[in-house]
């Protein structure tokens, strides 16, 4: 009796919350988002075999919104609010960890439908779960297995619809059509009696169902029912049960230590008064109609007046039917001396005018203006003839408008990270096994006051090329090493970093035969830090004194014939900036006293051109 009251509870609130989706058309209102932007915009008209013309502008400005918000590479970033060491050690771990589940968990193709429904009817919602049960099987099982769901504005269902904040939410109902035979099971392995089992039975699909009927389902022995997942909130965790209009077939439990509801949403735009949001498309129905519409009359009214109309004797024409036929013979009565024009004359069409177009394009026209995704906007620039740096100035202009779009993406990724840490903190009794095999102590794990926060990087080709020409000129000034330049590549980059990161690898482990060598090392008089010193080698044997002018450095021969090591790093840079300038002018020539000429020509050049700004003196003859 007990599980009965309940599941008609849990069905009354479900009930109560299709009654107000009814009442304000959210599911006739979604459904015709969805059909407008796939282009079904004559749903439901009967227009016998006539086929009508449809001039779809709200998918391209869907399309060029959804891609400004969702093309960027997403990482999430765990950090410790104090400057605990161990702290920051394991927040570092949970960010390498949130990394690996993003990739397991296929977060970048989700995102993107997250994004584009949000943009399409307004909102839309991500459930995240354990696939562990929290339950002495955790103990034995230390490794997360989250999984992620794809929620529909329609199918989630909220205790008070004028809250926005989930997390604030009495309850929170999941609808979803589940086969019968699976929820039987279900039900078997809960323990229930086979009596209350035989009472889950198939029921109908209904409209709230988002693009599901009766008929798109795969008809079976039993068939689909409608099972509800429920949700609220209790001192000691979130409690949940499943239930369908008859049975609850998973009895109520509770999580324990989870205080976050594991659901995350974005909303496109905020809509006063409402936990909900309102899309693009919703606001360009009464212009993509009236578009088609005058579309559809500039075809109709091409079709019957836009072409030559015949006119003719039906007395003197013995075929009249052969007039559409080309090439057909005609034959004619009492010819005579009449002309052929006498009997058959074509009417030429009227003009039509242009004011039909012109209202057709104004609307197309403004209202993609309107909607910030004008052809200045949505990228209708020649690469050819600016440079990635003035076609990313001019995207991120555009994209301003979207500001509000890209926070609403931003704290969806911030909730989404936060319900993952909360399960990861609830199932994790035992502790927390990683990816590597590293055991993170639940007392720890509990015990972090963790900061969240969202890296967004543009990942688009010209935002990539912008940050490489941007490391390829600090590499080239020497702002930065070659080490540094590849290290701060990207992974998408057309540079092959795991090139370079496999030479750097392979110079690293020459590194130590090429310190024992000494090379590189600066000899003078009194013998620098770690270089080598006559006087400490030859004691006794010498007189020194230091004379600036005579200073010089020593290199042994394999060492400056490679310009191998650190110590070189500055010439090798330079031997390369060399080599991409003048690399196909460039030869290696043993010198010969042919060559003796060229050379004091170019030795007068260099030292007149090297000399000191503004005076006649020479950095040599200082010296």
């Amino acid at each position: 009796m007990m599980q009965e009251k309940e599941c008609t509870d849990i069905w009354r609130r479900y009930q109560a919350g299709k009654d107000h989706h009814n009442r304000t058309n959210m599911y006739t209102q979604a459904e015709k988002c969805h059909r407008f932007y796939e282009g079904d915009q004559w749903h439901g008209l009967q227009a016998g075999d006539e086929e009508l013309p449809m001039l779809n502008f709200i998918k391209p400005i869907c399309r060029y919104k959804i891609v400004m918000v969702a093309m960027n590479d997403t990482a999430i970033l765990f950090s410790p609010m104090d400057n605990d060491p161990k702290k920051a050690e394991i927040c570092e771990a949970l960010t390498a960890f949130a990394a690996a589940q993003w990739e397991k968990g296929k977060l970048d193709s989700k995102k993107w439908a997250v994004v584009k429904n949000a943009c399409i009817t307004g909102d839309h919602y991500l459930y995240c779960f354990d696939e562990r049960t929290p339950s002495e099987s955790v103990v034995t099982d230390m490794t997360p297995r989250l999984k992620m769901r794809l929620i529909d504005k329609t199918a989630l269902y909220l205790a008070d619809e004028q809250e926005p904040n989930l997390e604030e939410q009495e309850w929170i109902i999941i609808a979803e059509r589940v086969p019968v035979e699976n929820v039987r099971r279900q039900a078997k392995d809960n323990g229930l009696p086979e009596a209350e089992i035989r009472r889950i039975v198939s029921d109908e699909a209904d409209e709230t169902q988002l693009g599901v009927t009766g008929a798109d389902e795969v008809q079976t022995d039993s068939g689909k029912c409608t099972s509800l997942l429920f949700m609220r909130k209790t001192d000691g965790g979130v409690a949940f049960c499943r239930s369908t209009q008859a049975v609850v077939y998973q009895p109520m439990q509770t999580i324990r230590g989870l205080d976050v509801y594991p659901v995350c949403g974005m909303r496109w735009e905020e809509k006063m008064g409402s936990a909900r949001g309102v899309g693009v498309v919703e606001r360009l129905i009464p212009n993509q109609i009236e578009v088609n519409r005058t579309l559809a009359r500039r075809a109709i009214c091409v079709k019957r007046y836009s072409f030559p109309t015949v006119v003719y004797d039906q007395d003197k024409l013995l075929a009249p039917e052969k007039l559409g036929v080309v090439g057909a013979s005609i034959g004619v009565k009492n010819l005579n001396a009449n002309p052929v024009g006498s009997f058959v004359q074509y009417l030429s069409p009227a003009p039509i005018s242009g004011d039909a177009a012109n209202l057709q394009a104004e609307l197309v026209g403004t209202s993609r203006e309107l909607e910030g995704a004008g052809e200045a906007a949505t990228g209708q620039v020649d690469p050819t003839k600016a440079s990635g740096e003035a076609i990313k100035a001019a995207r991120d202009q555009s994209a301003i408008s979207l500001n509000e779009q890209s926070a609403a993406y931003k704290q969806f990724v911030e909730d989404l990270a936060m319900i993952w840490y909360k399960l990861w903190v609830a199932y994790s009794v035992r502790g927390l096994r990683l990816a590597d095999g590293t055991l993170l102590p639940h007392a720890e794990l509990e015990a972090l006051d963790v900061d969240i926060k969202i890296d967004i990087s543009p990942i688009d080709p010209y935002s990539v090329l912008s940050r490489e020409l941007s490391l390829e000129n600090a590499l080239a000034q020497q702002h930065i090493t070659f080490e540094e330049y590849v290290e701060a590549l990207d992974d998408n980059s057309g540079v092959p970093k795991d090139k370079f990161r496999a030479i750097l690898d392979r110079r690293r482990g020459a590194a130590p035969e090429q310190s024992e060598s000494g090379a590189g090392q600066n000899i003078g008089p009194g013998g620098a830090a770690g270089a080598f010193s006559p006087e400490e080698a030859l004691p006794g044997m010498f007189a020194f004194s230091t004379d600036r002018a005579f200073a010089d450095y020593l290199y042994r021969t394999r060492d400056i014939a490679a310009y191998a090591g650190p110590a070189l790093a500055k010439k090798r840079r330079e031997t390369n900036k060399f080599f991409q300038l003048y690399g196909s002018e460039a030869s290696f020539e043993p010198i010969a006293l042919d060559h003796m000429d060229e050379l004091r020509a170019y030795q007068q050049v260099w030292f007149e051109t090297s000399r000191r700004r503004g005076t006649d003196e020479h950095p040599l003859e200082l010296e």
